[in-house]
């Protein structure tokens, strides 16, 4: 997932199609396992980690990145050896995090390491964003953009492992509540957290209130019951959508969390809003009554607010049952569950409502004035920003739709959710053609709608 998309499309402000075959989600390819226990103080900033981390990949095993304001003790390996590594003087950096390099490659390694972080009770802070290590006097918040934990390496393609099981425990003195992304929260200033499905491993500590529903959990702010079933009311509605469209039930639902940040006083100034999706986590600066009251309002700002919350959901089904690798990755990953939302969108709110949308991101599309990469000649060193992953992207999966028609393009998405991330246009070719997209059908709407990167189809 992009990891600092705005709780709105970063680009603007009919029915579903009948199932057809029972999609199946890809088999989880192994992936990194976290291990062992973290220990905070929300009143001092300090944090210590002693974490193992165990099944990375071959290409990660003789490096790992961990937050730059976090000190290594010792690294030992699964025998309880001590292990060499570099990462002092003159060290690598990736983003927030400070590369080390480990003496040789090992299997399993284990980081033991101490650091404290400034607080900022009066919240007002220069910035904040996803990656800081996040104290604001009555809560801690990590995601893992700030890897807060250990992460394997990649150092030629420069790809952190952000993604792992784990079996943690945590203890955060001054905490009432903790939460770790993907387990239900925990009441007190202790608990273990386990999961055997690969997350994005956010950690939050605090002393707000809980809500739970069948739909939804609310963290650390308490809404009024007309509100909390607003959310809830939405959220049934998107996995009511989603399921039927994809063949598979949305299992995870969303865990809202309400985040006070460490320069919220400049945005009530403002009244700006930031937050971010980890999920099974929606993070939201301020208030999360914002998004019932637009919900609860009706109009356009409804459909916001369905458009942005179906978007995440779509994250179950590509991100989380299936972890797009490859040329395409943000395609898959972020394009993908934008076009989810779209249907979510129309089913929901309405034909006008996804035409408006579809609308903007065709306008927003139009503007450009440099030419976006072709879809069919992408590589992994191609530029996918945010226009092209959440505008141009969809626009092209919706064009395929209209020329195959509904029917054929739900059986494309679930082959795409069963399917291992293609590596070229070839593969992707024969997803389609396995989805009953003729090759006539596809090689038209490759000429028409992609060939050059257009803007729109001729």
């Amino acid at each position: 997932m992009n990891p600092c998309k705005a709780l709105l499309p970063a680009v603007v402000a009919a029915l579903l199609a009948p199932a057809i075959s029972q999609a199946a989600p890809t088999a989880q390819v192994a992936t990194p396992l976290t291990t062992g226990s973290v220990r905070l103080d929300i009143a001092t900033g300090r944090v210590e980690g002693d974490v193992c981390l165990s099944n990375s990949p071959a290409n990660a095993q003789g490096h790992f990145v961990l937050n730059a304001g976090l000190n290594v003790a010792q690294v030992i390996d699964g025998e309880g050896k001590p292990v060499g590594f570099d990462g002092w003087y003159a060290p690598g950096v990736d983003g927030e995090a400070r590369v080390y390099t480990l003496a040789e490659p090992i299997a399993k390694i284990c980081v033991q390491y101490v650091g404290a972080f400034p607080l900022y009770p009066k919240h007002d802070a220069l910035g904040d964003f996803k990656g800081m290590m996040a104290f604001n006097g009555d809560s801690a918040r990590f995601t893992e953009q700030s890897a807060w934990l250990p992460q394997a390496f990649d150092p030629k393609a420069r790809v952190r492992s952000s993604q792992s099981r784990y079996d943690l425990q945590v203890d955060c003195a001054g905490c009432r509540f903790l939460y770790l992304n993907g387990s239900p929260a925990i009441e007190g200033a202790q608990g273990r957290f386990r999961s055997d499905t690969a997350r994005p491993i956010l950690l939050f500590g605090g002393s707000g209130p809980t809500t739970r529903t069948a739909q939804v959990t609310i963290l650390n702010e308490t809404l009024p019951t007309a509100k909390v079933d607003a959310l809830s009311s939405t959220v049934q509605k998107v996995a009511d959508v989603h399921s039927r469209y994809m063949g598979v039930p949305l299992v995870d639902r969303p865990t809202f969390l309400r985040m006070v940040t460490l320069n919220q006083i400049e945005r009530d100034r403002e009244g700006s809003e930031w937050g971010f999706a980890t999920w099974p986590t929606i993070a939201m600066s301020g208030s999360i009554v914002n998004v019932a009251d637009s919900l609860l309002a009706g109009g356009e700002s409804a459909e916001r607010r369905v458009q942005y919350i179906a978007h995440e959901m779509g994250h179950y089904y590509f991100g989380t049952l299936n972890r797009p690798q490859g040329p395409y990755f943000w395609v898959l990953l972020e394009s993908s569950a934008e076009f989810l939302s779209i249907k979510a969108l129309r089913g929901i709110s309405g034909d006008a409502a996804a035409d408006r949308y579809v609308a903007g991101l065709q306008a927003a599309v139009n503007k450009l004035s440099t030419p976006l990469p072709a879809f069919d000649a992408i590589d992994g060193s191609s530029d996918l920003g945010e226009m092209y992953r959440y505008a141009y992207a969809p626009l092209l999966l919706l064009s395929l739709e209209k020329q195959v028609g509904e029917a054929k393009m739900q059986a494309f998405m679930r082959g795409l959710l069963a399917s291992t991330s293609p590596k070229n246009w070839p593969e992707l070719q024969a997803i389609a053609l396995k989805a009953g997209i003729d090759t006539k059908a596809w090689q038209h709407w490759q000429e028409s709608c992609v060939t050059g990167g257009r803007p729109s189809c001729r």
